[in-house]
């Protein structure tokens, strides 16, 4: 498989049916809206005809729709962490549709009154929770003073004064022994806490110089009394308020919990929104007049018979007229997106490549080349056919009950296909969840330890030799034939040169063989040589060039060594899971049928957790570093089609 082949498309119509194209353009999801206004190859007609055009400027429209969005995005978090636990919740299950489909059944006059609505029972259960929060932080200060039997303003007079405050308790015993010692005082303690002391003090106004002398010195805190009643007295009315403002609260949950039957209702008005913010966020990229709407776009080629049939299904083929024309080589250099396309076994591990880098246009797309290598290597470190089957299980229910989003689609896919040589490789090495079956395995983990290193690293260097191949291809494909050989057929010389030789002395006793290896492996360092200096103006520098390409050849021992990582996961995978069941084993039987099942679940559910993630970063670390940088540059644009967000349901040209 390749990169998809690109059309672009030109789309002409009156500007009356312009939202009526958009929206056919958005439910097909494989066509990319193209800049007209940015891409100038190819567009001077655009300032012929449409020079002193000016977009409309359509941020006020997508700033409301985004207010809308969090209005929806609240509510629906409101109602869920304040409805009562009681109601069923009814999320919206996700389903396939149009987006016909989807747009039909959104009525935003029901969902205007439903947030309004939503937003009044908001305002009163917010009011209703300051309230509480007020009318218990009151309770926590006042209870302090709940003992105090005067309102201080009544005991206010021209010869007397009452002081309420707080002390320390540290120095409570030395303000009350000071105190004590004067005559026309009185002091009283209120409340004891972990580290102050609340009082009340009634004394003559004659000592209020001595009193405000102490405060100072003690560092004691005023409280001024702000009732005209009793502590106590407040204290009831603020209790009876609470009461009240939670039973309240509780009917309060009960209405919110009855509005979980609108969740669905809500989460499907999102997803229109977000649709619809997505079709306003092109249209600065399109013309469109009184008149006239011209938009351009890419499609691939593969698309672009259906998108024709698509369209002018629902818009009608008298409605529009449309182009289709091949990129030209300015716009494949600069502006071109890139689509991947390949067959529904290697889709999965497009994730792959897409987390490294997209290919050129021309480039080839590594991922069918990786998969092989890529689905031997993750199931030689994981290496459990007990761990393989319960991922094909697990998968496999998943993906045939449930419609899932389309990235987790492709990612369970993607474990379910591992989860075959996940499967093989236990066979091979006789692990079923860490015991062995009463047969001798292939390779024995304990005792072949050597062989499957030696086969971690043949693997490597087959998938070495292929990148070579393909670095070689690409380089002929560019008609650069003498690249071909220096970075490609040399290297694959070298290698297969150096195979021969020691297959000839070490194995095979062969001296021809060996002779030949070494001279097909000095002629293929000579090329990695020579061929630098053919190529350059300098002869010199050519030949330093090629001489420290040709010290390159330590970079291959050092991938020939990451290799051997399949053999050292493989093996500790499988060694750990072991020891789970032999810790569980010398438990005694009735912990072991008890407290041992626990135990095997968690700590296998650990080891199967750590296997599948070891393998699946060393996998893509293998094929990043020790395959990609053979013969792979990227650096492609990601395909980016006009299409929906998918939140809650997944949309599909046609119904099914």
């Amino acid at each position: 498989m390749a990169v998809s082949k690109m059309k672009k498309l030109t789309l002409i119509a009156e500007a009356s049916r312009s939202d009526e194209i958009l929206k056919a353009v958005q439910g097909f999801q494989e066509v990319e809206v193209r800049d007209v206004f940015q891409a100038t190859e190819n567009n001077q007609w655009v300032e012929a005809f449409f020079g002193d055009y000016q977009p409309e400027s359509h941020q006020d429209k997508v700033q409301a729709i985004n207010f809308r969005i969090e209005e929806l995005t609240n509510a629906i978090r409101f109602i869920d962490h304040h409805g009562s636990s009681k109601d069923k919740g009814f999320h919206l299950k996700r389903k396939i549709l149009t987006l016909q489909q989807l747009e039909e059944k959104f009525d935003e006059a029901e969902l205007d009154r439903e947030l309004r609505e939503i937003r009044i029972l908001e305002d009163r259960f917010n009011r209703n929770l300051e309230k509480i929060r007020e009318l218990t932080d009151e309770e926590s200060k006042l209870s302090r003073w709940q003992y105090l039997d005067v309102i201080p303003s009544d005991y206010k007079s021209s010869l007397t004064n009452v002081l309420l405050g707080a002390i320390d308790e540290v120095v409570w015993e030395d303000f009350k022994a000071s105190m004590q010692q004067q005559e026309a005082i009185y002091l009283e303690e209120l409340y004891r806490g972990e580290s102050e002391i609340c009082f009340s003090l009634i004394y003559l106004n004659a000592d209020h110089s001595l009193i405000s002398e102490r405060i100072h010195s003690y560092g004691i805190v005023r409280y001024q009394y702000p009732y005209k009643e009793l502590p106590k007295v407040r204290l009831q009315a603020i209790s009876k308020e609470l009461h009240n403002l939670y039973d309240d609260q509780k009917k309060m949950a009960k209405r919110i919990g009855q509005k979980r039957l609108n969740i669905e209702q809500l989460e499907w008005a999102e997803e229109t929104l977000l649709a619809r913010k997505n079709r306003l966020m092109v249209q600065d990229s399109y013309i469109q007049t009184h008149q006239l709407f011209v938009l351009q776009g890419w499609v691939s080629e593969d698309s672009s018979k259906n998108f024709q049939q698509f369209i002018a299904e629902l818009v009608g083929q008298e409605n529009i007229y449309l182009e289709l024309e091949e990129p030209t080589v300015d716009e494949i250099a600069t502006e071109i997106p890139i689509k991947l396309k390949n067959n529904k076994l290697v889709q999965p591990f497009e994730m792959l490549t897409e987390m490294y880098s997209l290919p050129t246009y021309h480039e080839i797309d590594p991922t069918p080349w990786f998969v092989p290598f890529y689905f031997v290597f993750f199931g030689m470190m994981v290496a459990d056919a007990g761990y393989g089957a319960l991922m094909f299980l697990v998968t496999t229910i998943v993906l045939k009950t449930k419609i899932l989003p389309r990235g987790m689609t492709r990612f369970m896919q993607f474990f379910q296909i591992l989860s075959i040589p996940t499967i093989l490789w236990g066979l091979v090495y006789n692990s079923y969840f860490g015991f062995a079956l009463p047969y001798k395995p292939i390779l024995s983990t304990g005792e072949d330890v050597i062989t499957i290193l030696i086969l971690s690293i043949v693997f490597g260097v087959i998938q070495i030799f292929v990148g070579l191949g393909l670095a070689a291809a690409e380089n002929i494909k560019a008609k650069d034939y003498l690249s071909a050989i220096s970075d490609g057929f040399a290297w694959q010389g070298i290698f297969i040169g150096i195979i021969m030789a020691a297959g000839g002395q070490m194995l095979l006793g062969n001296q021809g063989l060996m002779t030949t290896g070494v001279v097909i492996a000095v002629l293929s360092a000579l090329a990695i040589v020579f061929v630098p200096m053919m190529r350059s103006a300098s002869k010199v520098k050519g030949l330093a060039r090629g001489a420290y390409n040709l010290y390159g050849i330590t970079g291959y021992i050092g991938d020939l060594v990451s290799y051997t990582r399949l053999m050292a996961l493989g093996i500790s995978g499988g060694s750990i899971a072991a020891a789970f069941n032999m810790l569980v084993g010398f438990m005694p039987p009735i912990a072991r049928f008890s407290v041992g099942i626990l135990l095997m679940l968690a700590l296998h559910g650990l080891n199967i957790f750590l296997s599948l993630l070891s393998a699946y970063v060393h996998g893509a670390r293998l094929q990043y570093v020790e395959f990609f940088g053979k013969f792979y540059q990227g650096g492609g644009r990601p395909f980016a089609p006009l299409k929906t967000e998918e939140k809650y349901v997944n949309i599909e040209q046609k119904e099914k």
